[in-house]
């Protein structure tokens, strides 16, 4: 959920009807405003205690007296607009609180999911991936709302069974309603009162399980995703979407606390709005529940599942061009407290209806565009893809792992090769360094957000440890920001040559590039570094723990990492490709060897699986702040580029195979062989193909993320009390980091 500092860290100072002094927007997160009656109650006095929202001043004053004078800020629980509220507010905007009202919204919604960066398009495409080649798929949608992924999927596999299940019997007549519509006759709907419970279906009795949003309205979410561990098979598939960022949830927050407080005092116990003897409700349904990072897929993993892929999106949702319609769509989260409200008699239309109008005018969480449409943006999820392995409890585990191992594809095939580290190959290690700018303007737009957040007339330190000089970052930010201090180090001396001539030809003086390993920085003093940034360096670092531990010695308390790895490569299809190429030109039919290829992706991948690199970081003292999982095409070669570096990135993964091949006199041509049928690939689109600049990409995207850490301030930096004689170590006082004054 966005915090209420975040949100109005983004509005200006406050200027209101009468009210000329400015007041700073983060000091009145949820301030109330007098409403439009009371602005315009002739004659009458306004006296309220100094705990009620509406407060502004001690005594009475009558209309008059409030429009000629200043008054007081309050801090209360409304959020300020930037516009006057004094207006004629529609009251029967909140009015309406009919199930059919809510029904026709919560329909009109859900159906947005289908946009093209949503969830459900993805859903469809991992089906795809994850069922290829199972003859009939038995997939189960659960909170399926009004029908959907499960109609998409039921006619994109004819051969499946699908069922369908949801919690409500309205939303089951929905769902049955379009299935008939649609014709689809491979599809069954299922009343499921409790996800928690799956009883209904026997254990493994699933190929693919597919919950959506619905995951984060489940009551006890563990219970829930041990019940989809046992209706998977061995070696099913489990997808599943969390909002991470959703403005309507604060704006959900903000209306139902004044529909239900209205014109009364208040006071609050044990954290819940009190009126009178009435407790306000707390809300039962946060979208956001299951957002905070790496929570969906620790539970993922104590349910004995493998998280196999986690990827970010966002998409705006539009609420519709009337205000009565808007207000139904986007308290569809807080229905159930509103209802309770209505049927107990404390619901508050009017200001319910004033606090929607804040909302609007607030212009972040919902924006009215031009031609009315209003529309709630900046809404992005968590994609995630997780499988149940083969365990040893499943009778027919041992049979597929047997069955597994006999099969080889001509991506594993056999060589007699002595284990090698890969990474000592310096044609591997420049045709790594060429991968990296795939990803650039994404780190560099990561490594601006923090420099940003600088004064520009500071001086800004940054560290640019195992820099690429393809990817030209170091060059950027001391083009971009000439106070910035920069400083570029490897272990290899040509990487460092090549970062020095590039500074001198743009004339950077903020510049330096040193020959310096960043396992060994001993010469670096301690916290002199404000960011320090590692595209893609671990990857060739011996020791990458040691490094972490150099990296937090040389950051200043409060100073940034950010780190990017590669999670997946979009080069095993080449490399297949390649292989199969020569092995059909008979260029691999007497090669018989013994052994095990090594697994080259392996060794340039040690942080691919999820959380490994952010549990690193995090052991050597650091906090994860932020995780962004990225897409990229590989660049083979640019349009008027003439070198044969493409191929490189296209063998990369059989490299040692080939080496070997040639070593042994299997085939003393193996890397003349693999550029031929390198070159015979180029005309295959479904592997490659060009985009927009024209430069020779992978047509398959590769995986990246991007981690940003903080390092956090300690007693020893002399931010925190470390006064031992006053207090015992059990009695200490221990100051949050969100304390220390910034």
């Amino acid at each position: 959920m966005l915090s209420v500092k975040a949100v109005t860290a983004k509005l200006p100072p406050l200027i209101l009807r009468g009210c000329y002094h400015q007041v700073p927007a983060s000091s009145v997160a949820f301030s109330r405003i007098i409403s439009a009656s009371q602005c315009r109650r002739n004659g009458s006095s306004i006296s309220r205690s100094p705990s009620h929202p509406r407060f502004f001043a001690t005594a009475a004053r009558t209309n008059t007296a409030y429009y000629n004078r200043p008054h007081p800020s309050l801090i209360g629980s409304r959020r300020l607009s930037t516009h006057p509220i004094c207006d004629p507010i529609n009251s029967n905007i909140a009015k309406d609180l009919s199930p059919e009202e809510y029904g026709q919204a919560y329909k009109f919604v859900y159906f947005q999911h289908d946009h093209p960066h949503g969830p459900w398009l993805k859903t469809l495409h991992n089906a795809q991936n994850d069922l290829h080649g199972i003859k009939y798929p038995r997939i189960l949608v659960l909170a399926s709302g009004p029908g959907e992924p499960s109609a998409t999927l039921a006619s994109n596999f004819p051969d499946a069974e699908v069922t369908s299940a949801h919690s409500t019997l309205r939303c089951i007549g929905w769902a049955s309603h379009r299935f008939q519509k649609l014709g689809l006759s491979n599809i069954f709907t299922r009343l499921l009162p409790d996800m928690e419970d799956l009883g209904a279906f026997k254990a493994s009795s699933f190929d693919l399980v597919v919950t959506g949003y619905g995951l984060s309205n489940a009551s006890d979410p563990k219970k829930a995703l041990n019940e989809i561990h046992r209706v998977l098979a061995p070696g099913g598939s489990y997808l599943a979407a969390v909002w991470e960022q959703a403005p309507a949830d604060v704006a959900c927050d903000i209306i139902l606390r004044h529909s239900c407080i209205g014109p009364n005092s208040f006071h609050t116990d044990d954290g819940k709005d009190v009126v009178g003897n009435f407790t306000c409700p707390v809300r039962t349904k946060h979208p956001t529940a299951l957002g905070k990072p790496h929570l969906l897929e620790s539970l993922i993993e104590d349910a004995n599942m493998s998280v196999m892929e986690v990827s970010n999106d966002e998409y705006p949702l539009k609420l519709g061009k009337t205000k009565e319609f808007a207000f139904k769509s986007l308290t569809l989260p807080i229905r159930a407290e509103l209802t309770e409200l209505q049927k107990s008699n404390h619901f508050h239309c009017d200001d319910a209806a004033e606090a929607f109008e804040d909302v609007l005018k607030e212009g972040f969480m919902v924006k009215i565009h031009e031609d009315g449409d209003l529309e709630v943006p900046y809404n992005q999820y968590k994609f995630i893809v997780a499988r149940r392995e083969f365990e040893d409890s499943d009778a027919a585990g041992n049979a597929s792992k047997a069955a597994k191992n006999k099969s080889v594809s001509l991506s594993t095939m056999q060589a007699a090769i002595k284990p090698t580290d890969v990474r000592q190959d310096p044609i591997i290690f420049d045709t790594w360094n060429r991968m990296k700018p795939a990803a650039s303007d994404k780190i560099y737009k990561t490594l601006k957000k923090q420099l940003d957040g600088y004064k520009r007339s500071k001086e800004v330190k940054v560290l640019d440890a195992a820099p690429s000089p393809y990817t030209n970052t170091s060059i950027a930010v001391a083009a971009d920001y000439p106070n910035t201090s920069v400083q570029a180090i490897s272990k290899s001396l040509n990487v460092v040559e090549e970062v020095r001539e590039l500074a001198s030809a743009r004339g950077l003086h903020n510049l330096e590039a040193k020959n310096l390993d960043p396992m060994n920085m001993k010469s670096v003093p301690d916290k002199s570094f404000d960011i320090i940034v590692c595209s893609f360096g671990l990857t060739f670092l011996s020791s990458p723990e040691d490094t972490l531990a150099q990296f937090r010695r040389a950051l200043k308390p409060g100073g940034t990492l950010i780190i990017s790895v590669w999670e997946d490569f979009a080069l095993r299809q080449l490399s297949d490709s390649i292989i199969a190429q020569m092995h059909a030109a008979g260029e691999l039919e007497d090669f018989s060897g013994t052994g095990s290829l090594p697994n080259v992706l392996d060794q340039l991948l040690p942080y691919a699986r999820p959380r490994a690199l952010e549990n690193v970081i995090t052991k050597h003292g650091f906090n994860v702040s932020h995780v962004d999982h990225e897409t990229a095409r590989i660049i083979l070669s640019e349009p008027s580029c003439k070198s044969d570096y493409g191929e490189n990135i296209a063998t990369l993964a059989i490299r040692p195979f080939l080496n070997e091949l040639e070593k042994n006199g299997e085939n003393k041509n193996a890397f003349k062989d693999a550029k031929r049928a390198f070159e015979s690939i180029l005309r295959d689109p479904s592997l490659v193909t060009r985009d927009k600049c024209g430069n020779l990409v992978t047509t398959l995207p590769s995986r990246y993320k991007i981690i940003t850490a903080t390092r956090p301030y300690e007693d020893a930096d002399g931010f925190l009390d470390s006064n031992s004689n006053t207090k015992t170590s059990v009695q200490r006082t221990r100051i949050k980091f969100d304390d220390i004054p910034k």
